[in-house]
């Protein structure tokens, strides 16, 4: 595990930097994913479904080939032979309901596919603020240990000087360490998270546009995922409807050649046959399908109205966490300032022996504490805006 994270971060050292979008990060996620490959393929099954809607038969014509004799039994002469074609026939209604099908079926693939594209994106903002915040945390471990190091060095000077006990610089030695260790958990983090986005998008490049505004509005009726649900009930209803274009098997006309004769004596007589093959319709056959077409539909509806009120609710609650991480920045920020006030004046008061190491220690952890809080407050700021976004269902 650890040759490969340290593989993976030699990639990321050699690979060169260059300007990505989220547009483009999401290009790149969607041509990894393979949900997004499966609807890409159904698009030649879409164009297929419209020509079968648009061809002269509802289905395949059947060849006809026939013969009859009487060689098995008094053997007369008797000969008939029969050739023909069987061709099917479009029920009054039903093509157009097939087009109709078909139509809103290219309808219902693209409004998947945007619902689709918004999930990946989902994916995007979480996995690209994952980083973020990695980065920002090494950024203030990093100078945790600056600012420990430094301090051990002053304490060793003063433990040598005679001016504080070996137990200080044991303190500041082990704040040191602790400091140092912080930093490589960091750094762990921060490749399990590019791991994650590049397993994504298939690329390290993080997008430069990542930072996103938002602004409070209502649902949009044309959000994805609301799409495809209002699609999904467009294609339960062309459903219901072809059903009922479709109360029998299709009628077939037959059109063929018969040549007979009755004995050998006989000459041939050649005849035109011309025969029409009309099936019944019976509740056997249609209450089942007509049922099940509106069994979708009512499946479909009920599916539309709980992804709205999913939607709404999401909505809601991403609008209250962005009001609520705008507060707690400012509060992190205060915190921030009051903390680093603090360390100053306990800072001066030790450099003038006039405070124990136990306390300046205390005051750097808290000053830590909240300048990690703050900036970490300020990640968690731009991530509620993104889900924000991606609530609104916002495609970059």
């Amino acid at each position: 595990m650890r040759r490969a994270l340290l593989i993976f971060a030699g990639l990321l050292l050699v690979q060169p930097a260059c300007a990505v979008s989220l547009r483009a990060a999401l290009d790149q996620a969607w041509g990894t994913s393979p949900q997004a490959q499966t609807l890409e393929a159904k698009r030649a099954e879409s164009e297929a479904q419209t020509v079968a809607a648009n061809s002269l038969l509802p289905g395949a014509p059947a060849v006809i080939l026939s013969h009859r004799g009487d060689q098995l039994t008094n053997n007369a002469g008797l000969t008939e032979w029969e050739a023909g074609i069987a061709l099917p026939i479009w029920l009054p209604g039903q093509r157009d309901a097939r087009q109709s099908q078909a139509l809103v079926g290219k309808s219902g693939l693209e409004a998947s596919m945007r619902a689709l594209r918004l999930k990946l994106v989902g994916e995007l903002r979480e996995a690209i603020w994952q980083v973020h915040q990695t980065q920002t945390q090494i950024q203030l471990d990093e100078a945790r240990v600056q600012t420990a190091k430094k301090l051990a060095e002053d304490v060793a000077k003063r433990v040598r000087a005679g001016e504080l006990a070996k137990t200080d610089l044991n303190l500041a030695q082990n704040e040191w360490r602790t400091a140092q260790a912080a930093v490589l958990l960091s750094r762990t983090r921060l490749l399990h998270a590019l791991q994650a986005y590049s397993t994504l998008t298939g690329m390290t490049a993080l997008p430069d546009d990542s930072a996103e505004s938002a602004q409070p509005k209502p649902l949009p009726d044309d959000h994805p995922l609301l799409e495809a649900a209002r699609q999904a009930i467009a294609t339960a209803q062309a459903h219901v409807r072809l059903a009922g274009e479709s109360r029998r098997d299709n009628p077939e006309l037959e059109l063929g050649m018969r040549r007979e004769r009755s004995s050998l004596n006989d000459p041939y007589a050649d005849s035109v046959i011309i025969a029409l093959r009309l099936p019944l319709s019976t509740d056997a056959r249609n209450l089942p399908l007509i049922s099940a077409a509106q069994t979708g539909l009512a499946n479909a509806q009920s599916e539309f109205n709980r992804t709205r009120l999913t939607l709404e609710f999401q909505l809601q609650q991403a609008e209250q966490s962005l009001q609520a991480a705008d507060q707690l920045l400012e509060l992190a920020q205060q915190q921030r300032a009051a903390a680093q006030e603090n360390l100053g004046l306990i800072q001066k008061a030790f450099d003038l022996g006039e405070t124990d190491l136990f306390t300046l220690l205390r005051a750097r952890a808290a000053a830590f504490e909240a300048g990690q809080a703050c900036m970490q407050q300020e990640i968690a700021l731009a991530l509620a805006r993104a889900r924000l976004n991606q609530a609104q269902g916002i495609l970059p």
